[in-house]
C-alpha cells in the first residue's frame, strides 16, 4: 500500500483516513464500495472517511474513469479521485528536478523564469501605473492571493516581506533563483531592488526593498551580489 508522507497537514487524520487516500493513490480511482472492500471496513464506515476527505479538498469525483460500478440499477456509482492537493500529500521531488534543470540550462533557465514573473505582473498592470500600484501588483509575484507576502511602504521605498518561500529547498541548494525575483521586481518597478533579509541567511523571511528614488540602471537579468557587497 502506498505511504502517504508525514506531514503536519495529516496529524489530526486518522489512520483509516490516510489508508482511504493510499487506496485511491493506488488505484487511480475508487468507488466508496471499493474503498469499503480494500480497507475490511462497513459501506457507511468508507462513505464518513471519504467525505471527510472530499471537504478537506483532498479528493474529489471528477475523475476521468472508462466504466462505473453500478451502485443502483440505473445508476453508477460516484467515483473518487485525488485531487492536486490530495497528490501534493504524497513524497514529491520538486527540488531537485528544479536543481538539475537550473544547472543544465544556466542562465537561460533564470532568464526564462524572470521573463515569466514579469509578464505575470504586468499582465493585470497598465503602463500608466504608479509605483505603488506596482508594489500591490507584485505582492502576488508567485501566488495569487498570497496571505504570506505583504508590501509595506517607507518614506519613498517599498518592501516586499516575503514569509513563505514556494522554492525554499531549490533556493538552499542554488541561491541564484532568487535573482528572479530581484530582477523580475527591478525590471516591472523601474526601481533599484536589493534583498535585505533571506531565507538562506537564517532570517525566517526574504525582503526586497525597492528605492523608489532610485532608478534601475539596467532591466536585464543579473545575479544578485553577496549580500556582503550590498550598498
Amino acid at each position: 500500500m502506498a505511504l502517504v508522507r508525514d506531514s503536519a497537514i495529516l496529524d489530526e487524520l486518522s489512520e483509516s483516513g490516510r489508508r482511504v487516500l493510499a487506496v485511491i493513490k493506488e488505484q487511480s480511482t475508487a468507488s466508496i464500495s471499493e474503498v469499503a472492500r480494500a480497507l475490511g471496513v462497513s459501506h457507511e464506515a468508507a462513505r464518513k472517511h471519504v467525505f471527510e476527505l472530499q471537504r478537506r479538498g483532498w479528493i474529489g469525483t471528477t475523475c476521468a474513469v472508462e466504466e462505473a460500478e453500478p451502485a443502483a440499477p440505473g445508476r453508477p456509482a460516484a467515483k473518487y479521485c485525488l485531487t492536486p492537493s490530495g497528490e501534493n500529500l504524497f513524497p514529491k521531488d520538486y527540488a531537485s528536478l528544479a536543481v538539475t534543470l537550473i544547472d543544465r540550462f544556466g542562465a537561460d533557465a533564470l532568464v526564462a523564469i524572470t521573463d515569466g514573473l514579469v509578464a505575470k505582473l504586468r499582465a493585470g498592470t497598465s503602463a500608466e501605473a504608479s509605483l505603488a500600484q506596482r508594489m500591490a501588483a507584485a505582492r502576488e509575484v508567485y501566488i495569487e492571493g498570497d496571505p504570506y507576502t505583504a508590501v509595506e511602504q517607507r518614506g519613498d521605498d517599498f518592501v516586499m516581506i516575503e514569509k513563505n518561500c514556494p522554492f525554499l529547498d531549490v533556493a538552499i541548494e542554488r541561491p541564484a533563483i532568487c535573482s528572479t525575483t530581484v530582477s523580475a521586481l527591478r525590471r516591472f518597478t523601474g526601481r533599484q531592488v536589493v534583498r535585505e533579509r533571506r531565507f538562506q541567511d537564517g532570517d525566517g523571511r526574504c525582503e526586497f526593498h525597492v528605492r523608489g528614488d532610485r532608478r534601475a540602471r539596467n532591466t536585464r537579468f543579473e545575479i544578485e551580489p553577496p549580500r556582503s557587497d550590498r550598498k
